[in-house]
């Protein structure tokens, strides 16, 4: 698959995917069995289709199919900056992945292992296959380390926070430093940084809106955004900064 098609692609599989990605989280966050071919309603935990209104509580359809946009607009862009390598395959999952746990966290503060234990390996072996397809293993060691070191630097804030900073967004860098690193430690470095400055905003904005100063906010969809930023525009950004 050469030029713009394995762009458009991942695209139409991130898109497809959106709407079970998004029943997935929900199950998760409210710990239900995991069913694929199933649908819950995020608001009364009902049966529901995958894309259709919930018939106990009348919820509507507009977050699956906006999970649904944002899943193969991120695969899009990932595809456009990994390129058609056996490895993307594994960056699709990632998406994925993360996307289910963006929702998780936002609905509920939560990363659960329920997604973090099963998919941080599933993805790290699919990153593995490819890279060996890729003749890139080298990278994949990078990442190994990137992994641990980014995932240190977390337990690290984690200790020194005392609160406000959850023992799951630790265990959610390390498949983010695993993806950002096996392109590049500046990758890695871009990903920490972009958090951060996401972080701040979204924390700024929080107490702009009323929040109080140790109300409890989700850090994942920082961190998350961070990540896929730096995997896309880090090639580009790294040439500037560094």
């Amino acid at each position: 698959i050469a030029g713009p098609v394995h762009v458009a692609l991942s695209a139409v599989a991130g898109a497809l995917a959106g709407p079970r990605v998004h029943h997935l989280a929900v199950q998760a966050g409210a710990d239900l069995p995991f069913r694929w071919s199933a649908a819950v309603c995020r608001r009364c935990g009902e049966p529901n289709g995958p894309l259709s209104r919930c018939r106990s509580c009348g919820s509507g359809i507009r977050r699956p199919l906006i999970t649904s946009a944002v899943t193969g607009a991120v695969a899009a862009l990932v595809a456009s900056s990994v390129g058609a390598r056996w490895v993307l395959i594994a960056y699709l999952f990632f998406v994925a992945m993360t996307m289910a746990l963006f929702l998780t966290d936002v609905d509920h503060k939560r990363i659960p292992n329920r997604i973090t234990y099963p998919g941080t390996p599933i993805a790290a072996a699919l990153l593995f296959v490819g890279s060996a397809l890729d003749g890139t293993t080298g990278a994949f060691a990078r990442a190994v380390l990137g992994a641990l070191a980014y995932g240190a630097f977390f337990l690290l804030v984690f200790v020194v926070a005392r609160g406000g900073f959850g023992f799951g967004d630790v265990k959610l860098a390390v498949p983010l430093g695993l993806f950002c690193s096996y392109l590049s430690w500046a990758h890695m470095l871009l990903a920490g940084f972009a958090t951060a400055a996401l972080g701040g905003v979204a924390a700024l904005a929080a107490l702009v809106g009323g929040a109080g100063a140790k109300s409890e906010l989700p850090y994942g969809p920082p961190m998350i955004i961070g990540a896929w930023a730096s995997i896309v525009w880090g090639s580009t950004l790294a040439g500037v900064i560094f």
